[in-house]
This record gives structure tokens, sequence and C-alpha cells, in this order.
């Protein structure tokens, strides 16, 4: 079986959890806590720590198990294979909905006349691609991706301080916490969605002595480091366009790169950091069909490769249905609050409990 490096781990997890975040993290926690919203990212992620904990906690007692294996000999055949067909049908279906915001953003900046099918066919190409290469190169891909989307972010904050109005910032806590805690349950979907890839993703990780130490240090470093780019982002674009116009934007990160200027002679580079942004697109869909498959493949034993098919052609399918824009989002933003955060948090819980009471009674 493939197995990835602790330092691929560190790297996937990251490039999974910034996925598409990015983009739409200023206009989500400003649209709850206003210019308090930078606030709300940092505790927001921080919810995936513990449960990354908790399913790590579990790794010694069932080796070379993944969570949906796990799950099936804790809580019983049938519950477990219940849990399990949830998993496959959110991670399909919510990779396929993620999978369309990559055509409305290309036909929103740089590509406005991009044909649907065409984007369609290279979507399939590549999920397919490394899908069929397997976790490491995948891994690999990762590692060369989000080095270049962390230092873009970087570029961007600083390129665009002499845009930078003044005063927006304050009065910190104007409205006082509640609407910053309010914003921060608006994020932690965002760290579930990386849980979701996690419990698929144990069987592929290291086992030599002293991994596991490793990785439980790289959870950390991943939601610290994801949440001090999505934290900054945040800043800067409440920071340069205010909290009422930020809330408005969809894409402010884009926008941003429509206006910075390189010695007044540079400008526009928005196509650059779109380019860019399309490489963690394709991180964060291929993950999600990593995923679907390694559901199906867990739960229904079914390892033929015709059914990465059927799931590429179920993405093809959704990006024909959805059009685009505020359509996208809303659905995007219904499946993380109402499927994604409730499932997992009750999943991983229910799991976790079941075995520590379970090992409780064989104690006695």
């Amino acid at each position: 079986m493939e197995r990835i490096s602790t330092h691929q781990f560190m790297i996937l997890s990251a490039a999974v959890l910034l996925g598409t975040t990015f983009l739409p993290v200023g206009s989500f926690v400003t649209g709850t806590a206003g210019r308090d919203g930078w606030m709300a990212v940092l505790p927001g992620f921080l919810l995936g720590i513990p449960f990354g904990l908790m399913i790590f906690s579990m790794i010694p007692k069932y080796p070379n198990k993944n969570f949906l294996e796990i799950s099936e000999m804790v809580l019983g055949k049938w519950l477990g294979k219940g849990m399990g067909l949830l998993y496959i049908l959110i991670t399909t279906y919510f990779g396929a909905v993620l999978s369309c915001q990559g055509f409305d953003m290309m036909t929103r900046t740089i590509m406005p006349l991009l044909s649907r099918y065409v984007f369609i066919l290279v979507l399939i190409f590549m999920i397919l691609y490394l899908y069929y290469n397997g976790i490491e190169v995948f891994g690999r891909f990762c590692e060369g991706v989000f080095p270049i989307v962390t230092m873009t972010i970087i570029l961007i904050s600083v390129l665009i301080i002499p845009r930078f109005e003044q005063g927006e910032l304050f009065p910190i806590l104007g409205e006082g916490i509640k609407p910053v805690l309010m914003a921060s349950v608006s994020v932690a979907p965002w760290p579930m969605e990386y849980i979701l890839v996690l419990v698929g993703l144990l069987s592929f990780l290291p086992r030599q002595s002293g991994d596991l130490k490793q990785m439980k240090k790289g959870i950390w470093r991943a939601v610290l480091l994801v949440a001090f780019l999505d934290t900054l982002v945040a800043l800067i674009e409440i920071q340069t366009f205010g909290p009422f116009e930020a809330r408005r934007l969809t894409y402010g990160l884009l926008v941003l790169g429509k206006m910075i200027e390189v010695s007044k002679t540079v400008t526009g580079v928005e196509s650059i950091f779109a380019l860019v942004w399309l490489g963690a697109f394709f991180i964060k869909v291929g993950a999600f069909f990593f995923a679907g498959m390694w559901g199906i493949k867990s739960v229904f034993k079914l390892k033929s490769l015709k059914w990465s098919l059927v799931i590429a052609l179920i993405y093809g399918i959704v990006n024909l249905i959805f059009l685009r824009g505020a359509e996208i989002i809303e659905e995007i933003g219904f499946i993380d609050n109402y499927l994604i955060l409730p499932f997992t948090v009750f999943w991983v819980l229910m799991v976790w409990g079941v075995d520590k009471w379970k090992s409780r009674l064989k104690s006695r």
C-alpha cells in the first residue's frame, strides 16, 4: 500500500484546509462580525485540532485501518455502513458542487468566454490523473502548489499596503464579542471538510516509530498556518475595502489583484493570482474525489477503476446543472453548515466515545 511521509502529510493537510477558503473568507467573516471578522478565523479553525487528535488516538488500536473501517468495527456492521454511505454521498456531492466554483471563478476573471464543456473535460482529466497516479503523487502535487499559493497570498498582502484605508479596523470589538463568536461558527465547517478527508487518509499514513507524534504536530502546524493565511486575507480586505464593501465581494482577493501596481508599470496581475488559485482548487476538489472513492472501497469493497469514472461523471453532471455565482455559493454554504459540520462532529464523537466506553468495559 502507498504511504506518504510525515512532511507530505503536513503539507497535504494544510493544502486541503486552505483549499479555496482564502477567496470567500473576507466576505464570510465580515458578513457576520463586520470589521472584527478577522478575529473569528483562528477560533473557527481551531475546532479541527481536537477532532484530528481524536482520530489519531485510535490509530495504535486499529493499525492499517481508515476511520470508515474503524467506524464499522466500533459501531457494528450496519450502523457503520450507514455512516459510511452518508460519508460517500456527502463527500461526492460536495466535491461536485465545489468543482462548479472553478468555472464560475474562471469566467468571472481571466476567461469570460470559457466553454463549460471544455472546463468539465479539463476538470475530469485532472482529477482522474491525480487519482490514478495515487495518493503519493497527489502529496507531491500539494508540495509543489501549496508553497506557491502561500507566497502569492503574502505577496498580495505586501503589495496592497499602499491601498490601505486608515482606521477601517477601529473600534475593535465595537459591537462586542458575540458577532465574532457567531462568525467563528460560520468558519467551523472548513476544518470539518479536512476531517472528512483525513477519515479516508488514515490508511496511507506512515507507521514508523515516532511518526504519530510528528503527524499530531503536523495537524497543529497546518491549522495554525492556514488560520494565519486566512486571517491575513480577511485583514487586508477589511483594511482596503472597509467592512461593508468586503462583505459584498465574493472573490475579494482577485479584486485586490486588479488593484496592485508594481512601480506603476505592472498592473492587473489578477490573472496570475487566478491561475494560482486554480492549483488550490484542484487540490480541494481532488481531495474530495479521493475521499468519495475511499468510501466506496471501504464500505462496499468495490475497487474497480470504473467506479472512479462514475464519480467523475457525477462531477460533470453537477457542473451542467448548477449555473454560477450566488447559486453555487449558497449551495456550498448549505452543505457546509447543515451536512458536513453536524455529520462530522456527530460521527467522530460517536465512534471515539463508543470505543472509549468499550475499552473501559473490557478493563473492568
